[in-house]
C-alpha cells in the first residue's frame, strides 16, 4: 500500500515492437485480483524480437506510465 493509503490502479497495458513500428493485434484485458495485483489476458506476441510493455497507472488523481522490455526468441 502507498503512503497515501491508496493502492495504485493499473488502467491499461499495451505492447509494441519499436523496431517494426507496430504493436499487438489485440488489446489485452485486465482483471484486478486485490492488493495491487492484476491478471492480463489476451497478450498475443505474434513474432519474435524486442517488445516494449507499457503500463498506465493511476494513483491519487495522477496518471503515469511505466515501461519495460522483453525479448522473445
Amino acid at each position: 500500500m502507498c503512503a497515501e493509503g491508496a493502492t495504485p490502479v493499473l488502467t491499461r497495458l499495451d505492447a509494441d515492437m519499436p523496431e517494426h513500428r507496430h504493436g499487438m493485434n489485440y488489446r489485452p484485458t485486465l482483471a484486478a485480483k486485490g492488493e495491487g495485483r492484476y491478471v492480463a489476458e489476451g497478450l498475443l506476441f505474434h513474432m519474435p524480437g524486442r517488445w516494449q510493455l507499457t503500463f498506465e497507472v493511476e494513483h491519487a488523481g495522477r496518471r503515469g506510465r511505466l515501461a519495460t522490455e522483453i525479448v522473445l526468441e
